[in-house]
């Protein structure tokens, strides 16, 4: 299993950081998604299920994401998402804003990456850590940019 935490603190009120995370603007946040859409809503979010394709070099992956915890409150926005990928990898991050000040909020996104069967955590074990790596900083990269671009 592999296992992140980072944190990085953004400078925009948590309500702009939160809306970063909107579907209409994951593809920014995750270029490698070609197709995100709603299979269902549930009222209060928690078990919501999205339909996403992802880019993966030439090949295309569809699988479906759930939303695990959902909370939204003035200083505090939270969001669990959980999906197994190519049915080798279970994935589970957490997105949480905490309100700092009226121009600033603290990011912080934790996950998990756990090998669905024998192939998934053979492939973790052979530099799964490495790669969820980039892909986490680049994800926080990109998130960095996206909250700079709301300043101007």
């Amino acid at each position: 299993m592999v296992t992140w935490h980072e944190e990085r603190v953004l400078d925009v009120p948590i309500e702009q950081a939160w809306h970063l995370f909107d579907h209409d603007r994951l593809q920014r946040l995750i270029p490698g998604v070609v197709q995100h859409e709603v299979i269902e809503r549930k009222p209060g979010v928690v078990g919501s299920t999205y339909r996403q394709t992802y880019m993966q070099g030439n090949r295309l992956e569809t699988y479906i994401v759930t939303d695990l915890a959902y909370t939204s409150e003035p200083d505090f926005k939270q969001n669990t998402i959980g999906f197994t990928l190519a049915k080798i990898f279970q994935l589970e991050m957490t997105f949480t804003l905490k309100r700092l000040d009226e121009t600033s909020c603290q990011l912080i996104y934790t996950g998990k990456n756990e090998g669905a069967n024998f192939v998934g955590r053979s492939l973790l074990s052979l530099g799964g850590e490495r790669e969820t790596e980039k892909i986490v900083q680049g994800l926080l990269r990109r998130v960095e940019e996206e909250a700079s671009q709301l300043r101007t």
